[in-house]
């Protein structure tokens, strides 16, 4: 049996799983001018790169959304985006609904967010009243 061709294509898969190479982990940046909530925010739990042969690179990101106010919050949703951080440029985005939050109360959110491997990236997250 011939492994000749078998050993860098093994070799290639290897690589692309166990070595994603240049990926960096967004970190939270603030919510940005104009997209405060009052008595609401948004921290960042977790974040880690991944890699899949039909997706490519991704994000998979966990953030807490929770009401430091004295007022039930509803209809809280939240506003996510994986910012390139050399360009600026929004590479993905996700607006996540978190439902209504009690004074004191907070809720988790799990996400996947689309990049490329090569760059390197912030979340913006911040809450959004409707």
């Amino acid at each position: 049996m011939k492994t000749g061709p078998l050993v860098p294509v093994v070799l290639l898969v290897l690589s692309l799983v166990v070595l994603p190479g240049c990926v960096s982990v967004p970190d939270l940046a603030g919510p940005g001018p104009g997209k405060e909530v009052s008595g609401v925010s948004v921290n960042l739990v977790r974040s880690g790169a991944d890699f899949s042969v039909s997706r490519g690179c991704f994000w998979t990101v966990t953030v807490q959304v929770y009401n430091h106010g004295e007022v039930e919050a509803r209809n809280v949703n939240v506003q996510l985006e994986l910012v390139d951080a050399g360009t600026g440029a929004v590479r993905d985005t996700m607006e996540v609904y978190a439902g209504t939050l009690a004074p004191g109360e907070s809720r988790s959110i799990l996400v996947e967010l689309d990049g490329d491997c090569i760059n390197e990236y912030t979340l913006n997250a911040y809450p959004v009243l409707l």
